[in-house]
This record gives C-alpha cells, sequence and structure tokens, in this order.
C-alpha cells in the first residue's frame, strides 16, 4: 500500500527540531538523516560537527560507521550465492570453511544468517574492538585468521540445544569468509562490486578506516557526559558491522530493502531475508520481535516495521521502514549515546506519522513515565519517605522509615506514557504493586504495600 507523504514544513521542522535536541541532550557531535516515502527521498541532511576539532559539518554525504546494519548487505551476498546455485541454504558451513568441524552437527548457513545456530556470543567482537580502541587488557589471540579459527573452535563446547536464538557476531564473520571462500574476492570487494555500486551507494565501503576518506565521520567516545576522540576499529569489523555508509546511500538502500532491485536480488531472496526465522525478544507493547537474515520485524504504528540497529562504541545507527506505508528512515551518528539513533529513528518515522513520538514509541513512553512518578513521596506526618528515580525504563526506589531502608526496582506493566502501574517482586516471590494515582491538586500519590505516600516538592 503505497501512499504519499511529502515532507510539509510543519513535519521538517519537527523532525529537525527533535534530532537537534538529541544532538543537544545526548552529547552527539553529529548525525546524517534520512527519510524516504515510497520511491522517493523526501529528506536527507546532516546535523552538527562530523569533527569536533575543526568544527567540520556533517552532511547527507557524510561517512559513519553503521556497524551491524552491514549484517543484511551480508546476508543479501548470501543469497546472491544461493540464487546463483553455488549454495544452499541448509549447508553445512563445513562444506564450504573448515570451522565447527569438531561438532557433530555443523550449524547450517540458515542458522548463522538467523543467529539460530545455538552459538552464543564467544566475545570476539567485544575483546578485538576493545582492544583496538586501547581498552581491553585481555590477551586472547585474536591477532590472525588462525587466532580466529582457533578461538571459534575452542568455543564450541558453549553450543546450545534447540533453536534458541543467541545474536552471534562470529557466525556474520564466518559468512563474510564463506563468501570469500565460494567468490575468491574479499568480502569488501565482493560487497562492493556486486551489491553497493550496483545499487548506487557510491561511498559506501566495507572494512575501511574513515580517515581515508573526505567527508568522515571523527569517532567519539561518550565518558561521563564528555566526548573523547578514538580511533574507528576497522581492523575488528567485517561481515559482522563493517560498513562505512552516508545518510543518503542509507536513503538508496532503503528503496531497495522496500522495492527491491531484480539486478541485485530477486525480489524471492530480499523477501525471504525480511521473513520471520527466530524470535528475538518478547515485547510489553504487542507481539515478539522476530530476526530474519541480518533484519529485525517488530508492530509499530500498526505497522510491520523491518529494520535494523548497529553500535560500534564510537558509532551507531538505525536503518528501517514501515512495511505497508512504504516510509523509511535512516540515522547515524560518530558515537554511542544513550538515546540510540533506533530511538531516534522510531520518533522520526512517528512524527512523519503525525504522532507524538511519547505516545507511540516504547522508549520515550517509557522515559516520560518514568520522569513523571520520579520524585520525593512521605507518608502521613514522614513515617515513611520514598525516594524514586528513573533508571533505563524501571525505577529505583529508596523507602526510608525509622527502622531503616529498603531498595527495590520497580517495572513498568505496559509501556504506556500515562499508565502508571509498576511492580517489584519481593524475596519470597510474591509480585507486590507499585502504583501512582493523580490527585486533584494535580500531584500523585504512591501506593506501596501498607503505605501511602504523597508526592512533595523536596
Amino acid at each position: 500500500m503505497s501512499r504519499s507523504c511529502t515532507l510539509d514544513p510543519e513535519t521538517r521542522d519537527a523532525v529537525e527540531s527533535f534530532v537537534g535536541e538529541w544532538l543537544t541532550d545526548e552529547t552527539v557531535p553529529s548525525a546524517g538523516v534520512a527519510l524516504v516515502d515510497g520511491d522517493d527521498i523526501v529528506y536527507v541532511d546532516g546535523f552538527g560537527a562530523r569533527g569536533l576539532e575543526s568544527n567540520a559539518p556533517a552532511t547527507p554525504d557524510t561517512l559513519y560507521g553503521v556497524a551491524s546494519i552491514t549484517k543484511s548487505v551480508a546476508a543479501t551476498s548470501v543469497l546472491q550465492l544461493v540464487d546463483d546455485g553455488h549454495l544452499s541454504l541448509s549447508d553445512p558451513v563445513t562444506e564450504h570453511l573448515p570451522y565447527f568441524e569438531e561438532l557433530a552437527e555443523s550449524p547450517t548457513v540458515h542458522e548463522l544468517l538467523s543467529h539460530t545456530s545455538g552459538m552464543p556470543s564467544d566475545g570476539a567482537s567485544v575483546t578485538l574492538i576493545a582492544r583496538l580502541l586501547g581498552e581491553g587488557t585481555e590477551t586472547a589471540p585474536l591477532s590472525s585468521d588462525a587466532d580466529f579459527r582457533r578461538h571459534v573452535r575452542e568455543s564450541t563446547d558453549e553450543r546450545a540445544a534447540g533453536e534458541r536464538f543467541f545474536y552471534y557476531n562470529t557466525g556474520y564473520t564466518v559468512l563474510g569468509k564463506l563468501v570469500e571462500a565460494i567468490d575468491g574476492r574479499s568480502f569488501p570487494e565482493y560487497t562492493r562490486e556486486e551489491v553497493l555500486a550496483p545499487l548506487g551507494m557510491d561511498r559506501s565501503v566495507v572494512r575501511a578506516d574513515p580517515r581515508d576518506y573526505d567527508d568522515a565521520m571523527t569517532p567519539y567516545r561518550v565518558e561521563d557526559g564528555e566526548l573523547t576522540r578514538a580511533d574507528y576499529p576497522v581492523k575488528g569489523v567485517g561481515a559482522a558491522g563493517g560498513m562505512l555508509s552516508t545518510a543518503r546511500d542509507l536513503a538508496t538502500y532503503l528503496q531497495f530493502a522496500m522495492h527491491g532491485d531484480e539486478s541485485v536480488l530477486p525480489d524471492a531472496q530480499r523477501e525471504l531475508a525480511q521473513a520471520t526465522h527466530a524470535t528475538r525478544t518478547e515485547r510489553l507493547d504487542g507481539p515478539a520481535e522476530r530476526y530474519g537474515y541480518g533484519w529485525m520485524r517488530r508492530s509499530f504504528l500498526d505497522d510491520v516495521l523491518v529494520g535494523h540497529s548497529g553500535t560500534l562504541t564510537v558509532t551507531s545507527a538505525y536503518l528501517g521502514f514501515l512495511e505497508d506505508r512504504e516510509v523509511g528512515v535512516a540515522v547515524a551518528c560518530n558515537t554511542a549515546p544513550d538515546v540510540h539513533p533506533m530511538y531516534v529513528g522510531h520518533a522520526l518515522l512517528a512524527l512523519v506519522e503525525s504522532e507524538d513520538p511519547e505516545d507511540v514509541v516504547s522508549f520515550y513512553a517509557l522515559r516520560a513515565k518514568c520522569r513523571r512518578v520520579a520524585g520525593t513521596y512521605k507518608s502521613f506526618r514522614s513515617a515513611a519517605t520514598a525516594d524514586i528515580e528513573p533508571a533505563d525504563g524501571n525505577l529505583d526506589v529508596t523507602l526510608s522509615t525509622a527502622l531503616g531502608e529498603e531498595t527495590l526496582t520497580a517495572f513498568p506493566e505496559t509501556t504506556a506514557r500515562d499508565d502508571y502501574q509498576f511492580y517489584t517482586v519481593s524475596a519470597g516471590g510474591d509480585r507486590v504493586p507499585l502504583t501512582f494515582e493523580p490527585t486533584d491538586s494535580g500531584g500523585l500519590d504512591c501506593y506501596y504495600r501498607r503505605w501511602r505516600l504523597h508526592e512533595t516538592s523536596g
């Protein structure tokens, strides 16, 4: 169902104000943002400074590390080889590569693509990226292809039975090596020649250092609210998360994801990549989030949101589109803020659809709700005092009486902004309500066990 969605001046202003506030409030140096409606790129721009030291402005063509968004490019590469008859999704990896040979039953190509191999994270990406950023002191041997093969081999004892979903970065690294083994070209060369260039993503590149390009991000780490310039961990990422791209190129990639390009990948294979192959996580606000091949699926705005996020400590990004409305968004930035580009992307889709992000985006609804109920509450004659602080979608509660303190975490019953029902769990396993009700004076009363506590000004 395609429809027109011109980005009118009012919506443009709302989008730009939202992004500007995000950069300011979350200590984000710069961002690239794109919006797609149907066949059209209706908005693309850069915000902030791609390098704080030079104050060089971000543009629609500024290169950012897009991290795990790369996985869908890797999946496209594998599916091209499947379509050409070079391998099958049901092939054990051992038919093509010297990985997992010590297992009685090798993971299949499908299982690596969908994170259903039963292999949990082996820590390779975390350890290596930390080392390359100067943060890691671990001495695990991860410097050569032989080291990597041994690391995978020695981690296979961790494999779990069944089709348990584990987000397994190493699986996509192996898939990149699978492409190389079958085609003969390096994974970066293959993706450039078979995926990126044919789509017109002329600035995008895999496994490259942004310092080698004009109009590229300077990576930053956020530490205690301050930005520290850092190197991009180019040697630590590849098929699992090593692509550099721009807002304009990501908009082009969105068009491919939404409408296809038979010269790159048959529609049947593209749709297979975006189909449900595993349950990734359950949600408070609706059906579970599902995983395909490098794409996630979840309900949003009475539609299906297909997308993927990515984070590499010094850069982060999000790409997603509403399946029926055919509206898409891309956001990338040169750090990894607490408020991830994924949440910003969801909020921008809401704004384009004339919705308040605090009403329809779970992250912002939870944050607004928790901020509203935060504060100090006192019972009759202050026999009990509750200090309540927001904490990542939950509440940290300290209840004080003359007999001592009780600390607890309260969890929301729903993601709705105006639903003030929370709960905690006692040491004996009881589910204990912690609720808030509006008063006639405009404040809130808090109810917990035997206590009724009134919101105070301090």
